[in-house]
């Protein structure tokens, strides 16, 4: 029986039990970061909403998942303690991302979910973290789910059928 870790808007989740399934919904701009480490089995999805925490006027206001220069080192660094890692550049932690989609039609447009995944790409080269597939962009949200035991990665969007992130 499987195991269901919804992870909200801010939030993620890391797990080496293979009965989890680990899951975010509704991502419109939003992106979901998901990193693995392969060899002990580790999954850790985050859904983050905004590029830089430099925008956020307060510190309570939102948690360190919430925006892509916090979310990626916290994930990152979550699941080298997790994987029982020394570092993280050459330990063959692997990240797929989802999401930045164009869902909402503005006359000014601020491309949040394009200039998310600039900064957790900006940041995973930095950390020597391969990106092995992406499902960015587009106008469509995203679900994306995580079976732990498996690694796979599925997405899926309202009208089309759900397909593994490769």
């Amino acid at each position: 029986m499987s195991n269901l870790q919804v992870v909200g808007i801010g939030d993620w989740r890391v797990s080496k039990n293979p009965q989890d399934i680990i899951r975010t919904y509704a991502l419109g701009s939003c992106v979901a970061l998901v990193l693995q480490h392969p060899a002990s089995k580790a999954c850790g999805l985050v859904h983050i909403a905004l590029p830089d925490s430099s925008l956020q006027h307060s510190e309570s206001m939102h948690g360190a998942g919430y925006f892509a220069d916090t979310a990626t080192p916290l994930l990152l660094e979550e699941l080298r303690r997790r994987s029982g890692l020394y570092a993280v550049a050459g330990s063959g932690i692997v990240a797929r991302l989802a999401g930045g989609a164009k869902v909402i039609r503005m006359k000014k447009d601020y491309n949040i979910g394009g200039r998310i995944v600039q900064v957790v790409l900006e940041l995973l080269a930095q950390a020597q973290v391969p990106v092995v597939a992406m499902d960015v962009g587009g106008e469509l949200s995203r679900t994306v789910t995580v079976h732990v035991g498996s690694g796979e990665v599925f997405v899926s969007s309202p009208g089309k059928k759900e397909s593994i992130l490769r």
